[in-house]
């Protein structure tokens, strides 16, 4: 299932591409943002917006508009002496979100990426960067989303909470039916974590596809300046340079695997 932007007049350009509904997407590139914008419907519509092998009216579209949300990497300084509570309460109030029960549907927003209720009472400057980064979610799940729209989303993580983020995305896609888009210039992640990719650069689609198919075009990501994922470098390299005949893969283990086996 997609959500096809055809023909879709952006500046000088004609845009053409998918979203893949219930997958990870991502997008990269320069002025993203742009395109982010044009996903989000926040432009007036200047071509067909078609989901489910139907174009949508603007009444549709309006309606779709609702179903997406934008998780910014940096979080609003305003929010930092509200506690959680007051500032999951105003995001149910400011949406108009219609709920039966609030504390049931801020607990069980919670419950979904892992919170307990106590850090409820606590302000959101002494949390965690990963405990903020959970509360950004919480917050956008609120809202039952079918889009959710994450621009760097592991900017101040670690490793293993980098790990523990993506684990939770996976599981809201593929439990709750949730599309998710990762925006980023961080080829690693993309190559790693995504499997529907779209490159964006002078305000056009540069290219758009499976992301491993994409990220082992290595001239063609030369030719454009295109960030390439380090382990793809590595094995573009040890095969050109080594005669290696390495495959291509996402995990560095699957890569050492196969040095044994050919090398």
């Amino acid at each position: 299932m997609e959500m096809i932007f055809k023909n879709y007049k952006y500046k000088d350009n004609i845009l053409n591409f998918s979203i893949i509904e219930k997958e990870i997407n991502g997008i990269t590139g320069k002025e993203t943002k742009n395109l982010v914008n044009i996903i989000k419907l926040n432009n007036s519509v200047k071509g067909k917006i078609i989901v489910n092998n139907n174009e949508l009216t603007k009444e549709e579209i309006n309606k779709k508009r609702k179903e997406i949300i934008y998780i910014d990497s940096e979080i609003n300084q305003t929010i930092y002496h509200q506690t959680i509570y007051d500032l999951l309460y105003s995001e149910i109030a400011s949406k108009k979100i219609q709920t039966k029960n609030i504390d049931k549907k801020i607990i069980e927003s919670l419950k979904i990426v892992g919170l307990t209720e106590d850090i409820l009472v606590r302000n959101f400057y002494s949390l965690s960067s990963s405990e903020k980064k959970l509360i950004q979610v919480a917050r956008a799940l609120l809202s039952n989303p079918n889009i959710l729209i994450f621009n760097e989303p592991f900017k101040f993580l670690d490793m293993r909470n980098e790990k523990k983020l993506i684990m939770l995305l996976n599981r809201i896609k593929d439990q709750y039916n949730k599309t998710i888009i990762l925006v980023s210039n961080n080829s690693n992640i993309l190559y790693k974590y995504t499997n529907h990719l779209i490159i964006f650069k002078n305000n056009k689609i540069l290219i758009e596809g499976n992301t491993s198919d994409i990220y082992i075009k290595i001239p063609f990501l030369i030719k454009n300046r295109i960030e390439i994922p380090e382990i793809v470098e590595f094995t573009y390299l040890a095969n050109k340079q080594k005669n290696a005949n390495l495959e291509y893969h996402k995990d560095i283990r699957d890569i050492i695997k196969d040095i044994y086996k050919h090398v």
